[in-house]
């Protein structure tokens, strides 16, 4: 390739050019589109924005943490994005939304899916890339007809890799009893929802038992109540449209009947297995703790569980890094980072606020270019 197109280059081979780039931040990127119209052709190439997205992803490279958080400054509270590294806030988010009743519904490859105050089917849903400022705003829902007026929304977004593609899914449900009546599932290669009519009955006659839904490689899960009291792991296969059932660990059953304040539940992805991790309280020892099963042949078995001395009521958010588990405790409203291999704990001094339902939001991010050519 000649950059005889850029004025005062030197030929520079294309593989060394790409390989140059594709380490440098985005911002840099953005800037060095309007060197000349060779380098704008070539980052906003669809083959360029997936190696410099798979180089950062690969080497954890240009990472970051997006966390509800309480600043000095206005806005008081905030989405924010601090470094990786050193926890120093980068970024706050201005576009399209700001403030603490932003709801994110998930992270994944520098896209980031954000609504406010989710609430019905006419809420407005957003795919935000944070780093190139661009967003889509997601299209009417494919719902037509309900079978109740009264009723409450979820939506859970990741990617695709066997389709390469990015999916919102959301599902409905009745707002007395909520029992699940309604699955669409949103592509962004065809902007567009589609609606599952092939919901088994057994998956329509459940309770769903929290909002923790998310989205790991095209599948969905959640946790919900059968009509006989017992509890089970779902999971909706967004390109099959299978959905399947898990049975819970009796220890999982028992912290969620337990209906204390700090057993919650996070639904992650480590190590390319599915895991579900709980918080909950040793009353005769009078430790907090937080146990991590892991997905394995259709069943979980227990991986490890986490200590973490000093600290009371403190609960999952996030897997950072493919290796550490990012905590919120409510003294002092400060988030942690848990290694799970060396099990050594990194304060932060990351501040958080909380939502409309006190709860803590805290998110690992990745820079990208993804939609920089929509």
């Amino acid at each position: 390739m000649s950059n005889s197109g850029c004025n005062g280059s030197r030929y520079i081979p294309e593989e060394i050019l790409i390989n140059i780039l594709s380490r440098l931040p985005v911002k840099s990127l953005i800037r060095f589109i309007c060197v000349c119209k060779l380098w704008s052709s070539l980052i906003r190439s669809s083959r360029f924005i997936g190696m410099h997205l798979n180089r950062n992803v690969t080497n954890r490279a240009h990472a970051f943490i997006i966390a509800l958080h309480e600043s000095r400054r206005k806005p008081k509270i905030c989405y924010t994005l601090f470094s990786n590294e050193t926890f120093e806030p980068c970024l706050k988010i201005k576009h399209p939304l700001t403030g603490p009743k932003i709801e994110i519904h998930g992270s994944s490859n520098g896209l980031v899916c954000l609504s406010y105050e989710l609430g019905n089917l006419d809420t407005s849903i957003y795919l935000c890339n944070l780093s190139i400022q661009k967003h889509v705003v997601l299209p009417p829902t494919s719902i037509l007809c309900l079978p109740s007026p009264e009723y409450v929304t979820y939506v859970a977004f990741g990617f695709h890799p066997g389709l390469n593609d990015y999916k919102v899914v959301r599902l409905l449900t009745f707002s007395e009893g909520n029992h699940c009546i309604e699955v669409e599932v949103y592509s962004l290669s065809t902007n567009s929802w589609k609606r599952i009519d092939a919901i088994p009955a057994s998956i329509k006659a459940m309770v769903l038992h929290s909002d923790q839904f998310a989205v790991y490689n095209g599948v969905a899960y959640w946790i919900m109540k059968k009509e006989d009291a017992t509890y089970c792991f779902v999971s909706f296969d967004t390109d099959s449209e299978v959905f399947e059932e898990f049975l819970l660990p009796d220890a999982v059953v028992d912290g969620i009947e337990s209906m204390l304040d700090n057993c919650k539940e996070l639904i992650a992805e480590y190590k390319g297995s599915i895991c579900l991790f709980q918080s909950n309280l040793d009353f005769r020892a009078g430790n907090d703790y937080i146990d991590m099963w892991v997905l394995q042949e259709k069943s979980f078995k227990k991986l490890l569980t986490v200590y973490l001395p000093g600290k009371r009521s403190f609960y999952p958010l996030a897997i950072r890094m493919g290796n550490e588990l990012l905590v919120g405790y409510p003294c002092g409203s400060y988030l942690c980072s848990y290694n799970l291999e060396t099990k050594q704990v990194t304060e932060t001094g990351i501040k958080l606020a909380v939502d409309r339902y006190n709860d803590y939001h805290a998110r690992a991010y990745v820079e990208s270019l993804v939609l920089l050519r929509e």
